[in-house]
């Protein structure tokens, strides 16, 4: 059965579409009940080899062992010619735990309605992330994501994974590699392992710029990726209205100036190329 790609992305009720990103730090008590769980003792890690113990999750937590210290997403909706920027979110420490993150989260995606959520590496990591904490906290799923607890049913999870859909079938990227393939401002704020130092000074202000930062460079991807079938009629009018929102809401953020730059330089870009063409017809 052939299916129009740009249908995957249409329907009959307007649906919004969701970039988000999430910061997380360990779980130090649910780690600790883990150990006791196993009976490890801080002894045991000298008998691991110095390989064993950078895997082990007695010595390092894995997903389970983390929470969502801030959450950051981008309402966006669909428009014939591309998406459009609404507004953006931005809840973490230290006025809210995760318990109160999740529950604004899933409020406004209640109150949203019909959603589509886009993250890079979200199926790996910030969706189980947020299954896990709502699943702590006592929260419930609003019915338009009820799609997230069959995650392996990509096609109705309600979920659109954009590494692995970019990535296919090669090894998967950071979201830094294809940023910089397509020259798109990426990981502003720090270095992506020097995230937890910034939460470990209490730089919630910089954990947030972190957070958004990533979602603005999903966002651009987005467009991108859609482009290929249709989706976004224009790359430059889709970066422009999205560099134009993070000017007008976002320019306390120290990354703003950066998408500025970006946002001018893509539309000098243009100008010169359609400048060229225009003197090579006057030949």
């Amino acid at each position: 059965m052939y299916l129009d790609p740009n249908s995957l992305w249409k329907s009959s009720t307007p649906r919004t579409v969701v970039v988000l990103d999430a910061e997380l730090a360990y779980d130090d008590a649910a780690h600790a009940r883990y150990r006791m769980a196993e009976r490890f003792l801080p002894d045991d890690v000298g008998q691991l080899s110095l390989r064993d113990a950078r895997t082990d999750p007695r010595v390092t937590p894995r997903w389970p062992g983390h929470h969502i210290t801030v959450l950051s997403w981008l309402v966006m909706t669909e428009a014939e010619d591309g998406l459009r920027p609404l507004r953006l979110e931005t809840r973490g420490l230290p006025e809210r735990d995760e318990a109160a993150i999740l529950s604004a989260f899933l409020a406004d995606m209640e109150q949203l309605g019909n959603v589509r959520l886009v993250t890079w590496g979200g199926f790996h990591a910030d969706l189980p992330q947020i299954l896990i904490g709502a699943m702590s906290a006592g929260l419930r799923l609003p019915p338009s994501l009820h799609g997230l607890l069959t995650p392996w049913r990509r096609d109705a999870s309600g979920h659109l994974d954009l590494c692995s859909e970019m990535c296919g079938g090669a090894a998967a990227a950071h979201l830094a590699e294809v940023a910089a393939r397509l020259a798109i401002p990426v990981k502003l704020t720090c270095r992506p392992d020097l995230v937890s130092r910034l939460m470990q000074q209490g730089k919630w202000s910089a954990v947030r710029c972190v957070a958004e930062g990533d979602v603005f460079t999903t966002a651009a991807l987005l467009m991108r990726w859609r482009h290929l079938s249709g989706g976004t009629v224009s790359i430059l009018e889709a970066t422009q209205r999205l560099t134009s929102f993070i000017a007008e809401h976002c320019a306390h953020r120290p990354y703003a100036a950066d998408w500025r730059l970006y946002g001018d330089q893509m539309l000098h870009d243009a100008m010169t190329s359609q400048m060229a063409k225009l003197d090579a017809l006057a030949l």
